[in-house]
């Protein structure tokens, strides 16, 4: 009696109670992180299958003591590594009702109410970034920016697992749409022999963009990347001088960029925008993190040109704070989503259209496929767009107010000013000579003392001719006191790697 169904809905509620008791208690031990070394992880979080089961209570006896234990706390105000946040509890409500009710998005008859759901959500999304659309969902946002009206066609997409899946659908749309016009389906013929066709991106660009090269068969060696300022923009003369080198009819797509890795840079939408309408290139644009200022109320200028773009990649487990994966592919004109379309008998026939029954099969590059926009709609529905967009603003203040305290303090470097809500920055104590290859090991040492102490989880990463410390601070809860503490367990931790050295030359251990 194992399966989810009447007999066993009480044992389900049961157990769900268990689990949600241990998770809790996890919460309120407010680690960041309590695991200890790689080797020490390894250690205790090994598996043992047997023939024989065990019951559910030693298992979440081992959940509690074994494997959270060793987890990050993405929940504590002091994870600030990655693009990888607090959740909403109604994201945790919502994945409970998306496990349990299991339906699949590939065909209308496994997912009658979901597929509708979702069909409503990407047309209030295509409305958000002012793409044309039916006009049967209503939309209110604090901007009053025009809507472009040079070509009206009917919006469209799909939610996917994320930013690298998002991305490629857009080139693979790009793709199709660029052999096309020299004659040749190459979806259903292949590349071979197909003239080469350039993508452009910028050389801080997602490294999907390139992985997602290979496997559309054009290779890596068709991604070139533009040159970008000191704030990682796109540099808008070396991409025409890109294009005016390759030719416009030889560019299969341009890649622009609303909120790079490390940085959180955004390209000149509105330049890149006019140039590629001016040349007939496919603009897609990777707003998987910077989409997220669509709600914001103080920062949505900062992507003004979004609406240009031909394709639009949005992520929601990154600055809406839904659990993972959620994210979305938008398509300014549906009808090129015909190039991938595939029919199977069982999923999405001729005659459901016909019957006008959706089967979103048809734009997806997955099958089987998880409600996840469930998570995104509730999430709207309980806060509204006016209180989603201030938690999104409250991370970018505090980045902020982070970015002021290091630039003040002697004994480290700000590498920029934040553009959304990720800091770049070094240790670089005060009369200390020190080369750059011992500042490197320094500041990746000071990041794994952090972590490995139960202190912070900080993100390094190698920006220009240094390498950095990285706060990307996406919890709401995060506050100045909380940076003050980090920057001071910085200091001190790295006054104690050099002080292990007093006498000697510092080099890493």
């Amino acid at each position: 009696m194992h399966l989810l169904n009447e007999q066993t809905s009480e044992q389900y509620l049961t157990q769900i109670h268990k689990t949600s008791a241990i998770i809790k208690e996890w919460l309120n031990d407010n680690n960041v992180y309590s695991g200890g070394t790689p080797q020490q992880v390894q250690a205790a979080t090994s598996i043992n299958i047997q023939p024989q089961g065990r019951d559910i209570e030693a298992i979440l006896a081992d959940i509690q003591d074994k494997f959270l234990p060793n987890c990050v706390s993405t929940a504590h105000r002091h994870c600030l590594a990655h693009l990888h946040p607090p959740t909403l509890v109604i994201g945790q409500i919502a994945e409970m009702i998306i496990a349990a009710t299991n339906q699949s998005m590939d065909s209308w008859n496994q997912s009658p109410a979901a597929t509708y759901i979702e069909k409503d959500l990407v047309e209030w999304l295509c409305q958000l970034c002012q793409f044309e659309t039916n006009d049967d969902v209503q939309i209110h946002t604090q901007t009053d920016a025009p809507v472009d009206n040079q070509a009206r066609h009917k919006a469209g997409g799909v939610f996917t697992s994320g930013g690298t899946q998002s991305n490629l659908m857009g080139l693979l749309l790009a793709r199709n749409k660029f052999y096309t016009a020299k004659g040749v389906d190459v979806h259903k013929e292949g590349m071979l022999g197909q003239p080469r066709g350039i993508i452009l991106c910028s050389d801080q660009a997602h490294f999907s963009i390139e992985k997602n090269a290979a496997l559309l068969g054009v290779g890596v060696r068709c991604v070139e990347k533009v040159a970008t300022d000191a704030s990682g923009a796109m540099l808008m003369s070396h991409l025409q001088q890109k294009i005016e080198e390759t030719g416009a009819d030889n560019v299969m797509a341009v890649v622009a960029t609303a909120g790079t890795t490390d940085l959180g840079a955004i390209d000149p939408l509105i330049d890149i925008a006019n140039t590629c309408r001016e040349q007939k290139i496919w603009l897609h644009i990777d707003a998987a993190w910077g989409g997220a200022l669509l709600l914001s109320q103080r920062y949505r200028h900062l992507i003004e040109g979004i609406q240009a773009a031909d394709s639009i990649t949005l992520d929601f487990h990154k600055h809406f704070f839904l659990p993972i994966s959620c994210g979305a592919f938008l398509l300014k004109n549906q009808q090129d989503f015909e190039s991938i379309r595939h029919h199977s008998e069982y999923l999405n026939s001729p005659d459901d259209e016909k019957d006008n029954i959706p089967n979103l099969v048809t734009y997806s590059l997955q099958t089987t496929r998880r409600f996840d926009a469930l998570k995104l709609w509730m999430a709207l529905d309980l806060l509204g767009t006016k209180d989603y967009g201030a938690l999104i603003d409250n991370c970018l203040r505090t980045a902020r107010q982070a970015a002021e305290r290091i630039e003040n303090h002697a004994d480290f470097v700000l590498v920029h000013q934040p553009i959304i809500s990720s800091v770049l920055f070094y240790f670089k104590p005060k009369d200390t000579a020190l080369s750059d290859k011992q500042l490197s090991q320094l500041n990746r040492q000071i990041a794994q003392d952090l972590l490995i102490n139960n202190i912070a989880n900080v993100a390094t990463t190698q920006f220009e001719q240094h390498l950095c410390l990285k706060l990307t601070i996406l919890n709401p809860n995060t506050q100045a006191c909380d940076i003050d503490n980090i920057i001071e367990q910085m200091t001190i931790a790295g006054f104690d790697r050099l002080h292990n050295y007093e006498g000697q030359s510092y080099h890493a251990i």
